[in-house]
């Protein structure tokens, strides 16, 4: 990492911590987790148990295939909101696509067919100004899900995709494991732990690499 990009790093941290990212998150009390989703093309073909037909689609990624981008591109919201990147560090692209049985099965094919990074690192839905869901590094994670989504709904998603779920209160500690990385990069000469140190741990998760 050279240290041009190390600065933007801290910069882009910085901004993510003072809240100029702002955008629409998870804001329920508690939230559904959905463990052991694997499939990209069942996960796609069962979305519309949790998303109504208006909803959108948000893709973030740092190497998505460029005949991928000008599939999203043609399918672009016009009512497109805020939603902060989960990527800090290299700036990633981020897509609003409308929710459509077109751009279903068009993702359900591209799911079957690619490779995951080619597609996108995380994917999210929301309708009007309400996140819906919260798939961060997907497929590796456990995917989020508003409480404003009813049970029964996640219940025979989690059925079809044969994955687990649960409801979980709600704990936002992500500014602060920001903050601690932040000062890990400030501070390198400070920090000896032995083994992987944790800051690489929450690089890998906010970074890319």
């Amino acid at each position: 990492m050279t240290n041009a990009e190390r600065e933007q790093l801290k910069d882009n941290l910085r901004e993510r911590i003072a809240g100029l990212d702002n955008g629409i998150e998870l804001d329920t009390n508690f939230r559904w987790v959905v463990s052991g989703i694997k499939q990209p093309a069942l996960f796609f073909e069962h979305l519309s148990l949790l998303l109504a037909p208006d909803a959108i689609l948000y893709f973030e990624g740092c190497s998505v295939a460029r005949d991928v981008s000008a599939f999203y591109e043609s399918n672009y919201s016009s009512n497109a909101v805020a939603v902060p990147r989960d990527t800090i560090f290299p700036v990633s692209e981020c897509f609003h696509v409308n929710f459509s049985p077109e751009a279903v099965r068009r993702l359900c094919e591209l799911g079957g067919s690619r490779p995951l990074s080619e597609l996108f690192d995380h994917v999210k839905g929301y309708r009007h100004e309400t996140l819906l869901f919260h798939f961060h590094d997907a497929f590796d994670n456990d995917l989020l899900i508003s409480e404003e989504v009813a049970e029964p709904a996640v219940a025979e998603f989690a059925n079809h995709l044969g994955a687990s779920y649960r409801r979980e209160r709600k704990v936002n500690k992500r500014n602060e494991g920001l903050q601690a990385l932040l000062t890990a990069m400030e501070n390198p000469g400070k920090i000896r732990i032995a083994g992987e140190p944790w800051w690489r741990r929450l690089w890998r998760r906010w970074t890319s690499r």
